[in-house]
């Protein structure tokens, strides 16, 4: 296909869309809800248009995407629901769960414990030592909260549903709890109907999972909606207000078919496109700086375009534009929007063939497993200013996924194998929940052989932060072959480092000639330059460390990720080897051996002012400045680590330069002609003579 081919594709396709959008508007238009389901609201229900964020926003285009499934026979008047708000707390072995009849949602999600393969369980606590709470408790209105649902083709009944009181089915009015075991398997079940809509949520819990299924179904009068649940927003620890590189935000993620893992965090999914320039009261009208999208009909309204974080502020529904797509007349100009606002879309939708898709944060996560492959997800996100007067401000990214029939929730920590247990017995691979970073093809298959070391570890001292040291230790002994080689390298490229100095600057002063009669012994010069690097060459020292590399960033990645650090204590004031040393002791004490390990290191000795320097900042000034920006915000268990491959490190270098200090009291002074033989093996070992220095030559003429 060429070019032009291209384009008209585009064109044309483009033309079949709008089309399309246009006759199931104008002839099959979206069921509305009738005054009987509006009298069944709540009396404090707020719609969609109101100043807060909605839990579901609609999407024309997947409106447009989706065939007509209306019938022409008339809807049938179903029975009204009435039922009064209640909650209803079910309990399992790993969950406690607080369900609000009103949207049928979760409002409470409290995780117990870790399940493991091998049996044996481990209690989880958040990380001020409460029950671990992964559902945001702050108020954010309306109705944000986990298993809402969002109904693409009549937006305004995914809003109604949120907003309605369900029944919950075969549980008594004065019932609160429900108890599932080990071993037991319960279904609960809201239903709902306003006489023109209906719906039904069945979730099935099992006592010894952390895995549960949902079934949802929405019918407007004969018309089976498509209905997507949320998942979100900000699902991980509460508690946790850990921010940086070493902690990983709420985040939405999806694996697609072709093994693809997308993530994109909260700030990136409906991030602002335009300004808010003009405002007319009176027409309920706003002048943006750029068009909007015509496919856009509900937008958010944040503090501004320009800034980092762009807090939120109302949502607005557009109900028409100008021709220019600028001018936008809203359903109302909620209250404190002014000038130089920012404008984002509400919802966005992503088109791909996913096999799972959820929300995580750095320890925790809530994936939706479908029956097949879905189509599409739609992202929403708000930022929030922190409400305890730090200024903060958070962002409560959500997902919602399609029900293609019934989804498998998972509800739990990243750990390792748990993952392997619950992707296997789902038939999908969630390894990818765990960041392993840009190197995982070489980090990942070395993750388990650190786990089962520091395991082991963990068993003898029944500490983890001494299991670190334990295994930190080993491991440098393992490896102080390829440091022995490293430093002979080094130390060879140290002692012959005056004679290359000395070379060099003879050869520099005989191009600089460019005579004939100099050319033979250039070519002597760079012959025995060549040599001298063959054996002493320093990047040759370097190779061995190299080496090294993959197995402390393997053991980097894993005490930044793993749940077993979390929550660890080692000694007196370091409480949680996964949070930073409050203290700051460990990072300063690292600092000082990271400046020992340095001034140990054996380097090539030089009179250059510049490579005087360069050593001076690479000795004192980077390990300050690295302990200051990286380390005082690193877990302790990372640092700790750190530390104690310096101290050992130290020490076999200490070793080595002892054991190969003979070698270099025998290393040529300064000047002295390198006893390297230039011809090499087939010219019969010759040894070059240096020309003498061209004062002495000089002298001799005269």
């Amino acid at each position: 296909m060429d070019r032009k081919q291209f384009f008209l594709f585009i064109l044309l396709s483009a033309a079949v869309i709008i089309g399309w959008q246009v006759v199931m508007r104008r002839y099959f238009p979206a069921p509305t809800i009738d005054d009987q389901a509006e009298t069944s609201r709540p009396s404090d229900y707020q719609p969609a248009q109101s100043n807060k964020p909605p839990i579901a926003a609609p999407d024309k285009t997947a409106i447009a995407a989706q065939p007509n499934k209306t019938t022409a026979a008339a809807a049938t008047k179903q029975e009204k629901t009435q039922a009064s708000e209640r909650e209803l707390t079910v309990d399992t072995p790993y969950w406690t769960i607080k369900f609000n009849s009103r949207g049928a949602v979760a409002t409470s999600w409290i995780l117990k414990k870790d399940k493991k393969p091998n049996g044996v369980d481990r209690e989880i606590k958040s990380a001020n030592g409460t029950p671990l709470e992964l559902i945001p408790q702050e108020a954010v209105e309306p109705r944000i909260y986990p298993l809402s649902l969002r109904t693409p083709w009549s937006p305004d009944i995914g809003d109604l549903l949120n907003n309605s009181n369900f029944k919950i089915e075969g549980v008594p009015e004065g019932q609160t709890s429900i108890d599932i075991a080990s071993g037991q398997r319960r279904d609960l079940i809201f239903i709902y109907s306003s006489g023109q809509v209906e719906s039904r949520k069945t979730f099935s819990f099992s006592g010894d999972d952390l895995v549960f299924k949902a079934a949802t179904s929405v019918r407007s009068g004969a018309t089976e909606q498509p209905v997507e649940i949320v998942i979100g927003p900000r699902i991980g620890d509460q508690s946790d207000t850990q921010t940086g590189s070493y902690s990983t935000p709420p985040q939405i993620i999806g694996t697609t078919l072709a093994d693809k893992t997308d993530r994109i965090i909260g700030a990136r999914a409906t991030p602002p496109f335009g300004s808010i320039v003009g405002i007319n009261q009176g027409e309920r009208q706003i002048t943006i700086d750029k068009p909007v999208n015509p496919d856009i009909s509900l937008i958010n309204i944040v503090s501004s375009a320009k800034d980092k974080e762009p807090f939120f502020i109302a949502t607005a529904k557009v109900v028409d534009r100008d021709n220019t797509g600028r001018v936008l007349t809203l359903d109302q100009i909620p209250t404190g929007v002014r000038p130089e606002n920012g404008v984002a879309q509400a919802v966005d939708t992503i088109r791909s063939q996913f096999r799972w898709a959820g929300m995580v944060n750095h320890y925790f996560a809530m994936i939706a497993v479908p029956e097949s492959p879905i189509n599409e997800i739609a992202l929403s996100n708000i930022n929030l200013m922190s409400g305890d007067g730090s200024r903060v401000v958070r962002s409560y990214p959500l997902v919602a996924i399609p029900d293609n029939g019934t989804l498998r929730i998972f509800v739990g920590p990243k750990d390792r194998d748990l993952l392997a247990y619950v992707g296997s017995s789902l038939g999908v691979d969630l390894g990818s929940l765990i960041d392993y970073g840009i190197f995982s093809p070489v980090i990942r298959p070395l993750v388990p052989v650190i786990g089962a070391a520091l395991d082991l570890g963990v068993r003898l001292f029944h500490n983890y932060g001494w299991g670190i040291v334990f295994v930190t230790l080993v491991l440098n002994l393992v490896l102080s072959p390829l440091r022995l080689q490293s430093s002979k390298k080094m130390k060879q490229a140290a002692k012959h480092q005056p004679r290359l100095k000395e070379l060099q600057d003879r050869m520099k002063r005989l191009k600089a000639d460019a005579s004939k009669k100099n050319e033979r012994e250039l070519e002597q010069l760079q012959r025995e330059q060549m040599e001298i690097m063959k054996e002493a060459n320093p990047l040759g020292g370097c190779l061995p460390m190299l080496l090294q590399m993959p197995v402390f960033w393997a053991i980097f990645v894993y005490l930044t990720i793993s749940l077993d650090v979390r929550g660890a204590p080692w000694i007196l004031w370091v409480t949680d080897l996964s949070a930073p040393d409050r203290l700051h002791i460990l990072p300063i004490v690292m600092c000082v051996t990271m400046i020992a390990q340095s001034l140990i290191q054996p380097m090539p000795q030089s009179t250059d002012p510049s490579q005087k320097m360069q050593k001076m900042m690479m000795t004192w000034l980077m390990p300050i400045v690295l302990t200051y920006f990286f380390f005082f915000s690193a877990p302790s268990g990372l640092v700790l680590y750190w530390m104690v491959s310096n101290v050992a490190g130290a020490g076999i270098q200490y070793l080595i330069n002892q054991r190969t200090k003979p070698a270099d009291e025998a290393a040529p002074p300064p000047g002295a002609p390198s006893p390297v033989r230039t011809g090499g093996p087939k010219s019969g070992g010759k040894r070059f003579k240096p020309r003498a220095p061209e004062k002495e030559i000089a002298g001799s003429i005269k």
